[in-house]
């Protein structure tokens, strides 16, 4: 039996790795399933309904767990924060894969879910990169690249209420797709942060 206060091992750098390569493809498959739609390409309809949203929030949902594999908001409170960001992130990612995965299901896709999770996703991220940002736990451009995903999400929502959902009565797709970048970003400085974590 191990002792109470043994260090728990160390999460491989190649998990780590993993975890922000799929962050970034997660954010490149949003990327395509956007211009996708926008362009009114030719493609079925299980290929931008399930075929791309499936391994896409799959892979974004490897950002928050990139992050908390990296130890990324520190300990004491901070630590705290990131967790509870960090389950508020992951809990809106299901939401989304609940709205996702509806229309195959129930026969209907029920849309409540998509705003519900994109208020998780972008209100957990926020506390996240809020938490890695006053840890400084990583250096450089990776320590903000979190605040940036909670920070746009912040920065869209006026916008998309005063001159989409007010007169149109939807989001902008555009707008929701550049969010895209930042977790591209974020996947970006995951792959390239196991160096710069003091252990």
């Amino acid at each position: 039996m191990e002792p109470p206060n043994q260090a728990r091992p160390e999460v491989s750098a190649g998990r780590i790795r993993f975890a922000g390569l799929a962050c970034l493809i997660g954010g490149l498959l949003w990327v395509v399933l956007v211009s996708v739609e926008e362009l009114q390409a030719s493609v079925p309809e299980i290929v931008t309904g399930l075929l791309i949203p499936l391994p896409m929030l799959l892979g974004m949902a490897c950002g928050p767990l990139g992050l908390l594999m990296l130890r990324a908001s520190g300990s004491g409170r901070m630590r705290r924060v990131g967790l509870i960001g960090t389950a508020i992130t992951l809990l809106g990612i299901c939401s989304y894969l609940a709205a996702t995965l509806s229309k195959y299901i129930v026969g209907y896709e029920v849309e409540f879910f998509y705003p519900v999770g994109a208020l998780l996703v972008g209100v957990g991220m926020l506390m996240l990169g809020i938490a890695v940002f006053v840890a400084k736990r990583l250096t450089g451009w990776h320590r903000v690249a979190p605040l940036f995903v909670g920070v746009y999400y912040v920065a869209m929502i006026p916008f998309q209420i005063i001159f989409f959902i007010i007169p149109n009565g939807n989001p902008s797709p555009i707008l929701l797709g550049i969010w895209s970048i930042t977790w591209i970003l974020l996947g970006f400085a995951i792959r390239n942060s196991t160096s710069s974590v003091d252990r």
